[in-house]
C-alpha cells in the first residue's frame, strides 16, 4: 500500500490494531484532506490487535453481532459482513468469534486506499514546532504535522511477590496472551489463574481446546465471574438521568429506583451506554475515586458481559467441580518442588498452595509510567503527556487532544481508545472507538485545513 504521496500534510498513526486502523479509514474518507496518513504498526497483521488476534474460534464476541458495526453511520455493516462471508444463518443477536471480527476489520483497512503501512516499533517521538519527529527502532526517521498513539493495551502491572524462579522456568505467566502459556502442560495438570474476569474465561476456553481437563482454580478478591446476557425489553430513556446530582449515592439511586420501577438490569445498564462517559465527566475527583474504591468491579460484572455459550461453559464447569474459585490476594509465586508455591492473603489469614503452573488474568496495565514503552517514557520524560488525574491512561481532551504535563492540549497529538480511559470510563469497546475514530478523523482535517489555510494567507502577506 505504500506510495509516493505529494500532499502537504503527514498523519502518523502509532499502532495498527483497530483504533488505529479504523481512524486511518475515516481519514482517507474525509475529502477536504490533503494528508498522508500512515500506519506504523510492530507486527504485519494490520487490523487486529489484541482481542482479535487470538487464534481460538472459542473466544465470542461480548457484544452481539447487530450493535458491533466498525462503521458508525452503517448499525449492520458487520452483520451483512458476518452473513457474506461466515454465517449466512447469523441474526442480530449472533456472538461471532473475535477471530472472525478481526478478519472483519482486515477487510475494511485492505479497501481503504490512500493509507501506508509501515511495520515496526516507534521508540521516540520528539515535538517540534508544527509537528513531531518520529524515530523507529530499526532507525528510519519520519516527521509528521499530527501524532495519533493508538497504542492499544499493555501487559499487566508486575504482581508483588512472583520469584524470578518461577517466572523463568514458565511457572509462572505474566502475559496471558503469550503462547507460552499454554505450552507444555499434560492434560491432568492443575492451572490456577489470577482473576476472574474476561480474560480468565478467554484462557480457560483455551485451555480446554487444546485438551486439558484438569481442574483450573481461579484466584480473585471478588470471586465474581462477567454475567452473561440475555434478552430485554430497552428502555427509553437512561436509567440515570444527566441532570441527576453528580455523586456515586445519588447515582445508584437512580439506577436502583428505574429497577424498582420495573426495569431489567440488563436493560437499565445498557441505558447508559449513550451517556456513561458524560456521567462520569460530571463526578467531581472525589467521587471518581470512592466509584473506583466500592463500585467499579461491581459495574464491570454487569457492563462486559458473557456470550450465552460462554456463560453455559462457566457454569458448567463451577458445576462440575472442574472449575474452582478461591477468594484473597496472591501475596506470592514461589518455585517449590518442581511446581509453583502459591501464597494467598485471604480473610481468614494467609493461605497456601501448589499448582502447575500460574496464569496472570488480571487485565492490561494503564500506568503508562512503568509499562514496557521506550516511546511512552520518552514522551513522559519531556513532559508532552500526562497521566489521567487517577493515575491511570492519559489525560486528554473530549476530542482525543492529548494535554500535557502543563496541562495544556495539544495540537500535535492525540489519542483514542484504551488511553483515554485517562479520563473517560468507557473507552475500549468496539461501539466507543468507531466513533472516536470517526470524530477524530473529523478533527484532523479541520485542525489541517486550517493550518494550510493560515500558511497561505502568510505567503500571501509575505
Amino acid at each position: 500500500m505504500a506510495y509516493a504521496n505529494p500532499n502537504p500534510h503527514t498523519i502518523a498513526i502509532i499502532g495498527g490494531g483497530v483504533s488505529g486502523t479504523l481512524t486511518a479509514f475515516h481519514l482517507a474518507q474525509q475529502r477536504q484532506l490533503r494528508a498522508r496518513i500512515i500506519v506504523i504498526n510492530p507486527r504485519p497483521d494490520f487490523g487486529l490487535g489484541l482481542a482479535y488476534s487470538t487464534p481460538s474460534m472459542r473466544h465470542l464476541l461480548n457484544v452481539p453481532a447487530g450493535k458491533i458495526s466498525a462503521l458508525p453511520d452503517q448499525p449492520d455493516h458487520f452483520l451483512r459482513w458476518l452473513r457474506a462471508n461466515h454465517d449466512p444463518e447469523a441474526t442480530p443477536e449472533t456472538f461471532a468469534p473475535r477471530a472472525v471480527f478481526g478478519r472483519y476489520i482486515q477487510h475494511i483497512f485492505a479497501q481503504t486506499r490512500g493509507v501506508e503501512t509501515w511495520q515496526g516499533s516507534v521508540t521516540d517521538c520528539r515535538l517540534t514546532p508544527g509537528g513531531a519527529r518520529l524515530t523507529l527502532e530499526d532507525g528510519r526517521r519520519l516527521h509528521a504535522d499530527r501524532v495519533v498513539l493508538a497504542l492499544g493495551n499493555f501487559d499487566p502491572a508486575p504482581l508483588p511477590g512472583i520469584a524470578p524462579q518461577a517466572e523463568n522456568t514458565g511457572l509462572y505467566c505474566h502475559n496471558a496472551w503469550k503462547a507460552g502459556a499454554y505450552a507444555g502442560l499434560a492434560p491432568d495438570d492443575p492451572i490456577t489463574v489470577i482473576g476472574t474476569g474476561l480474560t480468565a474465561v478467554d484462557v480457560l476456553l483455551r485451555l480446554r481446546e487444546t485438551g486439558h481437563r484438569g481442574i483450573i482454580t481461579a484466584v480473585s478478591r471478588h470471586r465474581i465471574f462477567p454475567t452473561r446476557h440475555a434478552p430485554y425489553t430497552p428502555l427509553a430513556d437512561s436509567a440515570i438521568p444527566l441532570d441527576t446530582p453528580p455523586t456515586c449515592v445519588a447515582y445508584l439511586r437512580a439506577f436502583r429506583a428505574a429497577l424498582h420501577n420495573g426495569a431489567e438490569w440488563r436493560a437499565a445498564v445498557d441505558s447508559l451506554r449513550a451517556t456513561t462517559n458524560d456521567l462520569w465527566l460530571r463526578l467531581p475527583l472525589g467521587e471518581r475515586k470512592r466509584f473506583r474504591r466500592h463500585l467499579q468491579r461491581r459495574w464491570d460484572v454487569v457492563r462486559h458481559r458473557m456470550a450465552p455459550p460462554i456463560a453455559d461453559t462457566i457454569q458448567s464447569e463451577l458445576s462440575s467441580g472442574t472449575l474452582v474459585v478461591r477468594q484473597g490476594r496472591v501475596s506470592g509465586v514461589a518455585l517449590y518442588d518442581n511446581q509453583a508455591l502459591v501464597t494467598l492473603d485471604t480473610h481468614a489469614g494467609p493461605d497456601a498452595f501448589t499448582t502447575t503452573r500460574v496464569i496472570n488474568c488480571t487485565g492490561p496495565s494503564l500506568n503508562y509510567r512503568r509499562v514496557a514503552s521506550p516511546l511512552f517514557k520518552k514522551l513522559f520524560d519531556q513532559g508532552a503527556v500526562s497521566a489521567g488525574p487517577l493515575g491511570g491512561g492519559l489525560r486528554a481532551t473530549r476530542s482525543g487532544a492529548i494535554i500535557d504535563a502543563l496541562g495544556r492540549p495539544s495540537d500535535t497529538l492525540f489519542t483514542l481508545g484504551p488511553a483515554r480511559l485517562g479520563t473517560l470510563i468507557e473507552s475500549i469497546a468496539v461501539p466507543e472507538i468507531r466513533n472516536q475514530a470517526a470524530d477524530l478523523a473529523h478533527t484532523l482535517t479541520v485542525s489541517l485545513h486550517r493550518q494550510s489555510s493560515l500558511q497561505e494567507e502568510e505567503v500571501i502577506a509575505s
